[in-house]
C-alpha cells in the first residue's frame, strides 16, 4: 500500500484595493444664507451655499388612450435628481386617480379602465407629484383571439403546466397543450370537448371553468383567479361572446416583446417595476405586463413577482426571463459591486477587443481585475490550453529569463505551430462532433483523418461545416469518405437536426419536438422545418444495431424523402430557423440550402456559437454558459464582448487559429487566478482566471511527462501520448477516471470531470502515481544516481511538476527534510508524490 502523504498548498496572493468616496459638485442656482463662519479677522460672516433644484418625477406615458375592454396599462415613474440623472422610481410612491370611477390604479401604477371618459393619474413621492392624462374609449364590439386573449391567462394561472392539465394525459379528463403551444386544440378542449360543459355562454359567471378557477367548485389546483380581476373579466367576457377561437377582424401576430426599461443599472439594490409591451407585425402595441410570465435565473440575487415587480437583493447582477406564448426576452438588473472603488481602469493594458469590452464592463460594475499572472503560471496555462502539455523545466527557465516584453504573444504563436496543437485540439473538435467507432463504425478513422487535415491546413470553419453538412458518398472511402460520416452519425432527420443546431448554432431544439420550447422561441414548426432538411438523406447498407458496415455503405439523396409533423401528421417542407422557406432545386439536396444559411455572415447564431465554444475551452465556461445553449432565456454575461468577437470571426473569414490566438493573447486570458479585494466573489464576469481541473488527456500526459514514465494504451507503442488517443473506445482507466468525453451524448463545453472520490482513490490509494514515482526507469531514479545536492533536487522536482521554482520557504523546508532523512530516496519520493497529488498540479490556473 502507498504511504499517506500530504502535498503542499498552492500559494496565493491578495492585493488590497484602495477605496474612496467621490463627491459631486452642486450645480449653480439659488443661494441662501448658510451657517456663519469666522473670518480670518475674527468677524463672523455669512457664506452663500448653492442649493440644488428640487427633484422631479414624471409618469411614462404622460398621455394615453386605452380601450374599455383592455386589461390595463402599466405606468412607470421616472425620477430626475438634482444632478440631472434619471432613473426609474419603483418605491416610495402613492398612486391615485382624479376623478374616481373612470379608471382604477393600484399601488404599483397599473391602470385598469372602468368606464368611458377622461381621468388624471397622480403619482406622489415625498410631496412631489406627477400627473398623466388617461382617456378611456367607449366600449365597442370587441374582437377576440383565443391565442392572444385567453391562452395567456391559462398559462399565467399554471393551468397548462406539466404538473397540471399540460401533462401528456391531461388532468381529470381535461387536456391542454404544454404552455399553450397549440391554441387551436386548447380552444376546442375548453369550449367544445366534454359536451361543452366547461363553458356556459348564457351564464358565463357560472361556467365550470370559471367556478373552478375562482375556487367555488372543487379544483385540485385550488383558486387561480380573483373575482373582479382583469383576468377574470376577460375569461367571463370571452365565454359570453361564445368562447370563439377568433371573432371580428383578424389580428396581426405578436412579432416581439419589448421590456421597458431595457435594463436597470441601479446605484443601490432595490426594486424595479417592469412594463412589457407586445409589438404586433402590423406595428400595433399593447401592454401585456400582467399577462407575461416572469422568472429569475438567480433567485439568490434577484426575485420577481407575477406583476413584473423585480428586486435586486444585493449588489451584483441577475437576469430575468420574460415570456409571453412562444416569445422570450430577458431583462438585467444590476448594481455596482464596489460602489466606493477607486481603481484606474484607464491604465489597464489592452491587447485587443476582448480587453476593451471586458474591462469596460468591469468598470461599469466596479469590479477590479486581478493583476497579470506570473510568467511561470502563464506559460503553464497556455501550454496546457494550446497543446495539452506542460512545459519542460528547460522551457520554464528560458521563459522566465526572457526579458522580451512581447514574449507572451510570441509564445502563443510558437505553440500554435507545434504539431501538438493539432493533436490536442482535434480531441476538442472530436468531442464536439462525437467522432467514435461506436457511432460511425470504421468510418470514424476516416472522419478523424479528415478533421486532422482540416486543422493542419487551416481550413476556415465555415467551409468545414459546409462540407460536413453536404457530403455524399461512401463513408469509408480513403479520399472523400471522412465528412460523409457526419450523416452516418444521425440515423433520423430529427436527430440530425438536433445535433446540427446544437453543435454549430448553440441551440438546443429537442424540447420543440413534442411541443413549443418552454424556455426559448422555437416552435414545433421550427423543429420539423429544420428536420425536413435532412429528410432526403438516404443511408444504405445499414447493419445490426444501426452500425454502418464497411462494405456497400453509402449516403445519397432520395428525392422522395420526407418527415411528418408530430401534431398535424402531414409532411413538412424545409424551413429555416428565421422562419423563411428555403429554395431547393427539384430533386436536390435540401442540406445545401441549410449549409448556405448556417454559414452565412448574416446568420445570427453560427459565429456567436463558435466563438463562445472556443472561449469556453480557455476559461472553463462560455460567455454564454453552457456553451451550447444560446437560448433567449440564457443571455450572455458580456453581450457586447460576444458580439464583437463574433464580428471579428466573420471578418477574418472564420479563421479558427486567429480566433484562438485572439483569446490566448488577450490581457483577460492572462489575468492571475489569485483574487484581489473587490473581485474575490466573482464567478461570473471573468475578472480573474478561474482554476480548472486538468482534462483527462492533460492529466495523463502531465503525470507521464513529470515522471518520465509513459502511460500504456492497448495496441499502441510505449511512448504514445494520451493526446494521441482520440477514440474513447481505447481502454484507459486514467482517462475514464478523469472524465474523457465518451462521445455517446453531447459533451459539456469543457470535458473535465469534477474532483471526485474515484480520482482520489486512483491517485492516492492506487499505484498510478506510486508506480511512476518509484519506477527504476523514471526521472527520480535517474536524478538520484546523479547525487544532486538536495536544494537542486527540490528545485528540479518543482520545475517538473508545478512548472515553477519553489519559493524560498518551500526550498528551505524540503531541503532540510532531504538532508536529515535517513533515506534520501524515500524522502525524495515523498516530495515527488506530494507534488503530483497537490491541487496546484491537478489544476490549470
Amino acid at each position: 500500500m502507498p504511504r499517506r502523504r500530504v502535498g503542499p498548498m498552492i500559494a496565493t496572493c491578495v492585493l488590497a484595493a484602495h477605496v474612496g468616496c467621490g463627491r459631486s459638485t452642486p450645480p449653480a442656482g439659488v443661494t441662501v444664507a448658510s451657517p456663519k463662519v469666522a473670518s480670518p479677522s475674527g468677524a463672523v460672516a455669512a457664506r452663500p451655499v448653492v442649493v440644488p433644484p428640487p427633484r422631479t418625477i414624471a409618469i411614462d406615458p404622460t398621455l394615453f388612450t386605452i380601450a374599455a375592454e383592455a386589461p390595463g396599462l402599466q405606468l412607470l415613474a421616472i425620477e430626475k435628481t438634482a444632478e440631472g440623472a434619471k432613473h426609474d422610481l419603483s418605491t416610495g410612491l402613492s398612486w391615485r386617480v382624479e376623478p374616481a370611477g373612470i379608471a382604477a390604479v393600484d399601488a404599483n401604477g397599473y391602470v385598469r379602465p372602468l368606464a368611458p371618459g377622461a381621468v388624471e393619474v397622480v403619482a406622489a413621492s415625498d410631496g412631489v407629484e406627477a400627473r398623466a392624462r388617461v382617456v378611456v374609449e367607449p366600449r365597442t364590439a370587441r374582437s377576440w383571439d383565443f391565442a392572444q386573449d385567453v391562452e395567456p391567462i391559462l398559462t399565467k394561472a399554471g393551468c397548462n403546466t406539466g404538473g397540471c392539465h399540460g401533462k401528456a394525459d391531461g388532468q381529470n379528463g381535461f387536456h391542454l397543450s404544454l404552455f399553450g403551444y397549440d391554441p387551436d386544440g386548447d380552444q376546442v378542449a375548453l369550449a367544445r370537448d366534454a359536451g361543452q360543459r366547461r363553458v356556459s355562454p348564457f351564464d358565463p359567471e357560472r361556467s365550470l371553468v370559471v367556478l373552478k378557477a375562482i375556487g367555488e367548485a372543487p379544483h385540485g389546483g385550488g383558486r387561480r383567479l380573483a373575482v373582479g380581476s382583469s383576468e377574470y373579466q376577460t375569461l367571463v367576457e370571452w365565454i359570453r361572446a361564445g368562447a370563439p377561437r377568433t371573432l371580428g377582424p383578424p389580428r396581426a401576430a405578436v412579432a416581439r416583446l419589448v421590456i421597458e426599461p431595457s435594463s436597470a443599472m441601479m446605484s443601490e439594490p432595490g426594486r424595479r417595476q417592469l412594463r412589457v409591451i407586445a409589438e404586433h407585425a402590423d406595428g400595433g402595441r399593447r401592454d401585456v405586463t400582467r399577462q407575461a410570465i416572469y422568472k429569475t435565473l438567480d433567485d439568490s440575487t434577484a426575485v420577481v413577482d407575477a406583476q413584473g415587480r423585480a428586486e435586486l437583493l444585493h449588489r451584483g447582477e441577475a437576469d430575468l426571463v420574460v415570456r409571453l406564448g412562444p416569445l422570450v426576452e430577458t431583462f438585467r438588473l444590476s448594481a455596482p459591486v464596489n460602489p466606493d472603488l477607486t481603481f484606474d481602469f484607464a491604465k489597464l493594458p489592452r491587447t485587443n477587443l476582448i480587453d476593451e469590452q471586458l474591462f469596460k464592463r468591469l468598470q461599469a460594475l466596479k469590479v477590479p481585475p486581478s493583476p497579470p499572472a506570473t510568467d511561470a503560471a502563464f506559460l503553464r496555462r497556455v501550454s496546457l490550453d494550446l497543446t495539452g502539455s506542460t512545459p519542460s523545466p528547460e522551457e520554464v527557465r528560458r521563459f522566465l529569463a526572457d526579458a522580451d516584453p512581447e514574449k507572451r504573444s510570441k509564445l502563443v504563436d510558437s505553440l500554435l505551430k507545434r504539431p501538438e496543437f493539432v493533436q490536442f485540439w482535434r480531441i476538442k473538435f472530436g468531442d464536439l462532433l462525437q467522432i467514435s467507432a461506436a457511432r460511425q463504425g470504421n468510418g470514424a478513422y476516416r472522419y478523424q483523418e479528415w478533421l486532422d487535415a482540416r486543422l493542419i491546413d487551416h481550413t476556415p470553419w465555415d467551409l468545414v461545416v459546409r462540407k460536413l453538412l453536404t457530403a455524399l458518398g461512401d463513408p469509408n472511402d480513403q479520399e472523400s469518405g471522412g465528412p460523409v460520416n457526419y450523416a452516418v452519425d444521425a440515423l433520423e432527420p430529427t436527430i440530425a437536426a438536433e445535433q446540427t443546431a446544437q453543435r454549430f448554432l448553440g441551440l438546443r431544439m429537442r424540447c420543440a419536438q413534442c411541443h413549443d420550447h418552454p424556455f426559448d422561441v422555437w416552435t414545433q414548426d421550427d423543429y420539423y422545418g429544420l428536420a425536413a432538411f435532412f429528410a432526403r438523406v438516404q443511408r444504405t447498407g445499414q447493419g445490426m444495431g444501426g452500425m454502418m458496415m464497411a462494405s456497400r455503405t453509402g449516403i445519397s439523396v432520395n428525392p422522395a424523402g420526407f418527415v411528418n409533423h408530430l401534431r398535424t401528421g402531414r409532411p413538412v417542407a424545409p424551413r429555416l430557423l428565421d422562419g423563411k422557406p428555403a429554395t431547393i432545386a427539384e430533386g436536390g439536396d435540401p442540406r445545401v440550402a441549410l449549409a448556405d444559411w448556417i454559414t452565412s455572415k448574416d446568420n445570427p447564431y453560427f459565429a456567436r456559437a463558435t466563438v463562445n465554444w472556443v472561449w469556453s475551452q480557455f476559461f472553463g465556461k462560455g460567455i454564454v454558459d453552457p456553451a451550447d445553449d444560446l437560448s433567449r432565456a440564457n443571455p450572455p454575461v458580456h453581450p457586447e464582448l460576444l458580439d464583437a468577437l463574433a464580428a471579428r470571426f466573420v471578418e477574418r473569414k472564420y479563421d479558427l487559429r486567429d480566433l484562438i490566438r485572439t483569446v490566448a493573447t488577450s490581457q483577460a486570458y492572462g489575468l492571475s487566478s489569485a483574487t484581489v479585494a473587490g473581485n474575490e466573489k466573482d464567478a461570473r464576469w471573468f475578472s480573474h482566471h478561474t482554476p480548472r481541473p486538468l482534462s483527462a488527456h492533460q492529466m495523463a500526459d502531465a503525470l507521464a511527462q513529470a515522471t518520465d514514465v509513459p502511460n500504456r494504451f492497448p495496441g499502441a507503442s510505449a511512448t504514445r501520448r494520451a493526446i494521441r488517443v482520440t477514440d474513447p473506445g481505447v481502454a484507459s482507466p486514467i482517462l475514464d477516471t478523469f472524465g474523457r468525453c465518451p462521445r455517446t451524448t453531447a459533451c459539456a463545453s469543457v470535458q473535465t470531470a469534477p474532483l471526485s472520490l474515484k480520482q482520489s482513490l486512483l491517485l492516492i490509494g492506487g499505484d498510478v502515481i506510486e508506480s511512476k514515482v518509484g519506477s527504476l526507469n523514471g526521472y527520480l531514479a535517474a536524478a538520484l544516481k546523479l547525487e544532486l545536492e538536495p536544494e537542486e533536487l527540490v528545485e528540479n522536482l518543482y520545475f517538473r511538476t508545478l512548472c515553477r521554482p519553489p519559493t524560498s520557504e518551500e526550498s528551505s523546508r524540503w531541503t532540510a527534510e532531504l538532508k536529515q532523512a535517513s533515506s534520501i530516496n524515500e524522502a525524495a519520493q515523498d516530495l515527488f508524490w506530494a507534488l503530483l497529488n497537490s491541487r496546484e498540479f491537478a489544476f490549470n490556473h
